[in-house]
Formats: structure tokens, sequence, C-alpha cells
């Protein structure tokens, strides 16, 4: 007789969000790092810093500004679910 498999766990949405929230911000900061590295050394090889890169850092703090916020959004929205009275 062939034992029967073990049941599978529920799926945990919380925890999918978060791992999905952290592959999304650990790709932007990756890409992010990148064009800071290529703006720096543009800059250091003595162009005009009004040249290089114009709005990166302008583009870099909303993107970051919109992370928090989907981040910040997300909290409240999971600590609203849990707070709800069971219907």
């Amino acid at each position: 007789m062939t034992p029967e498999p073990a049941p599978r766990p529920p799926f945990d949405r919380e925890r999918f969000i978060f791992k999905t929230l952290a592959v999304v911000i650990g790709t932007q900061l990756l890409i992010y790092s990148l064009a800071a590295g290529v703006c720096g050394q543009r800059a250091l090889q003595g162009r005009p810093v009004g040249q290089i890169c114009p709005g990166t850092l302008e583009q870099l703090q909303g993107g970051f500004d919109s992370t928090l916020k989907l981040l910040l959004a997300l909290l409240g929205g999971a600590a609203l679910s849990r707070m709800a009275p069971p219907s």
C-alpha cells in the first residue's frame, strides 16, 4: 500500500505578496544602482554635470516614493483585514 501524500499547506497570500514586493524592490534597486554608476562614471570623465543623465535623481526619488507607498498600502490592507470581524 502506498502512503498518501501529505496535504498541501494553504496558500499564504501575504507571504506571496511580500516575496513579490521584495523581488520588485530588489530589481528596482539594481536598475537604479546601475544607472547611478553609469552617470557617476560619465561625471568622472569630465562632462558638465547638467548634461549627465538629466532627471536621474528625480526618477530615482519618484520610484522609491512609489515603492514605499505601495508597501505601506499593502501593510495597511493586511492590518485592516486582520481587524475586520469574521463574516
